[in-house]
């Protein structure tokens, strides 16, 4: 009897390390970006929402939307027929400092440099719902956050040269080509 408690406690335990090892693993780094222990960042090319998803074990223990300054910019009527496309932009792991590489791995600081041109050029209500619709426009076109990079670019200039003559945005200051 005592022999047979011994083996059960033997295997518990060896059984307790096996499955110990992968989170430790992934605590200093060693398995990246695993489900055993990661965080990850969508965004719904659709809305501009970001999705945030923290997994432990293989499980997602939290999940939150939030709406980001993009998503805000938009009217109830610019998302009425709108269905959730939620794409991968970021996993983080503890222990490493990078993210793979998705095609819409940009997306999330596309939408916070959107926010910073809107307030460096002054853009108004229009102009900021103009070009968060121009931006998902083009996530959607060009199935990536390359596709935005013109454009974004362009804007960033508009509202570089807005700011240094101290003037606002306006819808119909955006350019039409990107």
């Amino acid at each position: 009897m005592k022999s047979k408690r011994k083996v059960t406690r033997w295997i518990v335990g060896v059984g307790a390390c096996l499955l110990a090892v992968p989170f430790l693993l992934s605590l200093v780094g060693l398995l990246p970006w695993s489900a055993i222990n990661c965080w990850r960042y969508e965004v719904d090319i659709h809305s501009g929402r970001i999705r945030y998803t923290r997994y432990f074990a293989f499980v997602p223990i939290l999940q939150r939307i939030d709406e980001s300054a993009l998503r805000r910019a938009l009217q109830p009527e610019d998302l009425r027929d709108s269905h959730p496309d939620w794409r991968r932009a970021l996993t983080l792991s503890p222990g490493v400092r990078n993210s793979p590489h998705y095609i819409f791995h940009s997306a999330i600081a596309q939408i916070r440099e959107l926010e910073m041109v809107w307030q460096a050029g002054e853009f108004t209500p229009a102009a900021q719902r103009s070009s968060a619709k121009r931006v998902l426009e083009l996530w959607q076109e060009g199935q990536s956050d390359d596709a935005a990079k013109p454009y974004l670019r362009a804007i960033s200039d508009l509202a570089f040269r807005s700011d240094s003559e101290h003037k606002s945005t306006d819808e119909k200051d955006l350019p039409t080509v990107h």
